[in-house]
């Protein structure tokens, strides 16, 4: 979970630059870096789907959010809180009964990216139309979907068939 969290924190700082000048390319929306959001939660993801264990994602997203701070991740302080959320949505998704992983790790993926628009949006975008957050929310859930749901999915199966799980 340690190796993953610094993985993600290390890797989500010059992902989170990146989407920031997505949004300055004048002929993008605004929120258009939301595109990049699954690659930041595919290591919570991945330390939900190898550990099993209670409390892994949301251990890995609290540390996580601890090493971009450390970091000086652009959010500054803000990624404390929206880290956690992420970790505490994919834990709760992933905690899911049934026998469906591919499905709960999409669905973890999608649910934990965009979450962090609705942590934005409660601490620091309360003036944007519910519009312009509906679409940065779908965005991030198209993302965390693909990027850490489906991408993280196939990781952890072919990890658990060279660990012989």
């Amino acid at each position: 979970m340690a190796i993953l969290a610094a993985l993600g924190g290390v890797v989500s700082i010059p992902v989170g630059y990146a989407g920031n000048m997505l949004g300055a390319v004048p002929l993008l929306p605004f929120g258009t870096g939301q595109l990049l959001s699954g690659v930041h939660v595919l290591w919570i993801v991945l330390a939900g789907l190898l550990v099993r264990q209670r409390g892994a994602a949301a251990a890995t997203g609290a540390l996580k959010g601890l090493v971009e701070l450390t970091l000086f991740s652009f959010h500054g302080p803000l990624i404390l809180p929206i880290a956690l959320t992420e970790g505490l949505v994919a834990e709760a998704v992933l905690l899911l009964p049934g026998r469906w992983v591919g499905a709960r790790a999409y669905l973890a993926g999608g649910l934990s990216a965009s979450s962090n628009v609705l942590v934005l949006r409660f601490l620091v975008f309360q003036a944007l139309p519910w519009q312009v957050i509906a679409f940065m929310w779908v965005l991030s859930f198209a993302s965390g979907a693909i990027v850490s749901g489906y991408l993280g999915a196939k990781v952890a199966r072919i990890m658990e068939m060279r660990l012989g799980n």
